[in-house]
């Protein structure tokens, strides 16, 4: 019998053996019904060598499927699932990551409603796969009911084919079953909202990504918020919680054909003084990478180096975080490695810093 470890790494290598059989054409299946009716399948896999201080493991970080369709011009839907594997390695549970109902009128006002990504930051609005490195911000801590994820509804729009982009919700928060429920039980949804413009090239659409690998030049200004009434504390002593973020994306071509990066992000949190699972504090990431102009086998190297930092007002330890090293990029977000040494630093009570090391794989369908 084959423990977790066992499982996560045999599922990581038959799923990579055949999407590397496939000649690396990864842009899933769509079939047209006509009448703008349309259906699409995909599927995505993140797996992962890790050596932290001399421990080493393979997991299988992700395995998803992704179902996409439009009844009519209007009428869309979303169902995007995702394996559970956060407790005990248990690759079994499959567990519903978007589920989307999508109304989408024209550029200025359209409206989704369900289980997926608020409205905030780049970092969270790219996820893990659309990402510029590796490993998703550890300075990225808004509320979330699963991965990034909530239920709720917002409204979204854009002009000059994305130039300037906006989206408001209200989701559930803090409240239920989330895991950020405290003892205060407030009733009360969490709203936030996402202002951003493009100086360059437009980026339309409610989701962005963190790195276009020369596909678009991009100079681009985001900020977001989101606020909860009642969602730390207790019963009798509730407190309420804010975010803020500040994000820029800048991608030019350089050198015949480079692209240089250059990107940044600023996150405040505020739980009121009151208990909670939530972070409280201040944090920041700034990011470069360049990738090469020219191909080395069947895909070009990315050198990057990224800094994270953030300093909580909770109690909690400050932490700080070096990372560098080198993406493969095979075919943009659908076929990429990643090897990345990173040095954390826990502020505090005389911690060392833990090192460690990356070996990661990320193919779509």
């Amino acid at each position: 019998m084959l423990d977790n470890k066992g499982k996560h790494i045999c599922a990581g290598a038959v799923i990579v053996t055949l999407l590397a059989g496939s000649n690396l054409a990864f842009a899933g299946q769509k079939w047209d019904f006509g009448n703008d009716a349309w259906l699409s399948v995909g599927a995505g896999l993140r797996a992962t060598f890790r050596d932290t201080d001399g421990d080493s493991d393979t997991t299988l970080d992700s395995a998803r499927i992704y179902v996409n369709g439009q009844a009519n011009k209007i009428l869309g839907f979303t169902l995007d699932t995702e394996f559970d594997h956060a407790s005990n390695g248990d690759l079994d549970k499959l567990r519903i990551l978007d589920a989307i109902l999508r109304l989408e009128f024209n550029d200025y006002f359209n409206v989704w409603g369900g289980r997926f990504v608020p409205p905030g930051d780049r970092a969270n609005s790219s996820g893990a796969y659309y990402l510029g490195i590796w490993d998703f911000p550890f300075v990225q801590n808004f509320p979330a009911y699963w991965l990034g994820r909530d239920q709720g509804v917002a409204v979204w729009g854009q002009t000059g084919g994305g130039k300037f982009r906006y989206s408001a919700g209200a989701f559930q928060g803090c409240n239920g079953d989330s895991p950020c429920a405290s003892a205060a039980d407030g009733n009360s949804p969490l709203l936030s909202a996402r202002l951003s413009y493009a100086f360059w090239d437009p980026e339309p659409g409610y989701y962005l990504a963190s790195d276009y690998y020369g596909t678009k030049e991009i100079l681009s200004i985001g900020v977001s918020g989101t606020y909860q009434a009642d969602a730390t504390g207790t019963a009798s002593n509730p407190g309420d919680y804010s975010g803020f973020n500040f994000d820029f994306l800048m991608q030019k071509k350089v050198l015949d054909g480079g692209v240089f990066t250059l990107e940044g992000s600023y996150y405040h949190y505020d739980t009121d003084g009151r208990p909670t699972p939530l972070v409280s504090g201040n944090g920041y990431f700034l990011l470069s990478s360049y990738l090469l102009p020219y191909e080395i086998g069947i895909g070009k190297f990315q050198p990057i180096v990224r800094y994270q930092n953030l300093d909580r007002n909770d109690g909690g330890y400050d932490i700080s975080r070096w990372e560098g090293g080198v993406n493969y990029i095979i075919k943009g977000h659908d076929a990429r490695l990643s090897a990345m040494y990173a040095e954390t630093d826990y502020k505090g009570d005389g911690l060392a810093p833990i090192s460690s090391f990356s070996l990661g794989v990320q193919l779509q369908y």
